[in-house]
């Protein structure tokens, strides 16, 4: 009775593992997600935010790989993986940002339009 239950858990969790199969676009913007919130986490000091962030680079930037070299991803490309192609900067953070010699955090603000200049350009109105 034992090994009966075993044997049925076992199967059981290739099941259910067997259907929770994410493409490799998903668990990349999972990830890019979580380093994004990294960056505007303010309550964690700059040392702490460095030490993850070196961390969570590596792990994005295998990630990346991964999706660029992904054989799947040309056949019967959907919405959302046509999308990430086209905003390349934004989907392959790591990429971007080491092609421009930026850090990731000053690639993805100049990418979504908060330059130093913008900033700067802007006026502080009390009301």
């Amino acid at each position: 009775m034992l090994n009966l239950i075993r044997n049925l858990t076992v199967i059981l969790s290739f099941i259910i593992c067997s259907h929770a199969n994410a493409n490799s676009i998903d668990t990349l913007e999972r990830e890019r997600a979580k380093i994004l919130n990294l960056i505007l986490d303010k309550s964690i000091s700059i040392g702490e935010r460095k030490k993850r962030l070196e961390i969570s680079k590596m792990r994005l930037l295998d990630l990346e790989r991964m999706t660029i070299n992904d054989k799947n991803i040309n056949k019967n490309p959907n919405h959302r993986t046509i999308k990430a192609f086209e905003n390349f900067d934004l989907t392959f953070l790591v990429h971007s940002s080491l092609e421009k010699e930026k850090p990731i955090s000053v690639t993805w603000l100049e990418k979504i339009g908060f330059t130093t200049e913008n900033l700067m350009s802007t006026r502080v109105t009390r009301k």
